[in-house]
């Protein structure tokens, strides 16, 4: 069994009428939303709103992709930014008026025994904070309906994952504020969630990459992310972007990618003057100091002085924006010509004002990050980051 995704908008469609609740909210797109926004209902006009991108992404609150207490007037603004970095799909409903103390969190996993069940009384955007009161245990009110009203609806609708948070408990009754949603793909005929559009940088990353043998790869993430990273190689990728979620900068992690499998400087040098581009937009510039991290594992034959060299060369025609959005660049590089790259980068960052640490193969991996996190800190207690 694949389970794959559906839209916020078809799971509470989907379920509210087993939980004895109406459901007000309306869907659209990209395409149609100033027809839909136009013509809105009169108790959407009249009400405060909630407005979130429905693409099945994680932690869309962190991510400003959930805009709440919004007047219907507000909306055309927001959608547009929201087009801008790619996003298609949206939902709109009204706000239910509830206290942040009576959120609580509650997901449920198909798995070969049965219903795995996890619950919190503390719910919310920061769930993660409180992880460890999360428990298997459930109240006798919530676990009657959860056997008697919801898995009843979920195995009927063939959904294999639910996630409701936050979700409110008002007596027997679940009301859930949010929910995400998966699906056995092989039985359920509930629509999935299409992919987000690629952004031009995406794009433009994507064209490079097929016009050359190396790997070049980018996901943006975050464009407000204050952490970018260039990393080299797949596995060290995973690593340092785990890291960073780790010590609990994963809302700042602005991107991800690699670029592996030998470039050439002229590909290093393509492949980095597109995402500096992008750090370095009016909406990115927004949200400052950044870090730039420079990263991978020893490499076998990658040469390091030349991917370096590309690097220079893109952040050599940048460094004065750059130094203008305080940015500091963190660096961690083994393998050919080690020294001679890691020499031409501490230089040209010394000399340049961007100097965060420079470290070869002889540092953890993980350490870089570990800089990062106490500079971020470090200047966030400080009225100018410079």
């Amino acid at each position: 069994m694949s389970r794959v995704k559906v839209s916020e908008f078809t799971a509470k469609k989907t379920l509210y009428p087993s939980l004895s609740l109406s459901f007000a909210g309306i869907a659209f797109t990209a395409e149609n939303f100033s027809q839909v926004i136009s013509n809105l209902p009169p108790e959407l006009k009249s009400t405060n709103l909630v407005l979130k991108v429905d693409q099945g992404i994680k932690k869309r609150g962190k991510l400003g992709l959930v805009k709440v207490n919004i007047t219907s007037a507000e909306i055309p603004v927001i959608l547009k930014s929201w087009i801008k970095l790619g996003w298609t799909n949206f939902l709109l409903e009204p706000v239910i008026e509830h206290s942040s103390g009576a959120e609580h969190y509650l997901a449920l996993t198909r798995a070969r025994q049965g219903w795995e069940i996890s619950y919190s009384p503390q719910g919310g955007v920061e769930v993660e904070s409180s992880w460890d009161s999360v428990t298997t245990a459930l109240p006798g009110d919530l676990r009657n309906t959860i056997h008697q009203v919801l898995i009843p609806a979920l195995d009927s609708n063939h959904i294999a994952f639910l996630e409701m948070n936050p979700v409110l408990l008002r007596g027997h009754q679940l009301i859930p504020l949010d929910m995400a949603c998966e699906v056995d793909s092989a039985a359920s005929t509930l629509p999935t969630l299409p992919d987000r559009a690629l952004t031009s940088s995406e794009r433009s990353v994507a064209t490079l990459d097929a016009s050359t043998p190396a790997s070049l790869k980018f996901k943006l993430i975050n464009p407000g992310g204050r952490i970018w990273m260039f990393l080299s190689g797949g596995g060290a990728s995973l690593v340092l972007a785990d890291e960073v979620a780790d010590l609990g900068m994963g809302a700042e992690l602005a991107n991800y990618g690699e670029y592996s499998g030998a470039p050439s400087n002229d590909d290093v040098y393509s492949y980095a003057k597109i995402i500096l581009q992008q750090l370095l937009s009016p909406y990115a510039l927004q949200h400052v100091p950044k870090v730039i991290i420079i990263a991978g594992g020893v490499a076998n034959f990658t040469d390091v002085a030349s991917t370096f060299h590309g690097l220079i060369r893109a952040l050599e025609e940048q460094k004065s924006a750059l130094k203008k959005a305080h940015v500091k660049v963190f660096v961690r590089r083994g393998g050919p010509n080690e020294t001679k790259g890691l020499e031409m980068m501490h230089t040209f960052l010394g000399q340049s004002g961007l100097l965060g640490s420079v470290h070869g193969h002889d540092t953890p991996l993980t350490q870089v990050v570990s800089e990062v996190h106490n500079y971020l800190v470090g200047v966030d207690h400080c009225v100018d980051p410079k």
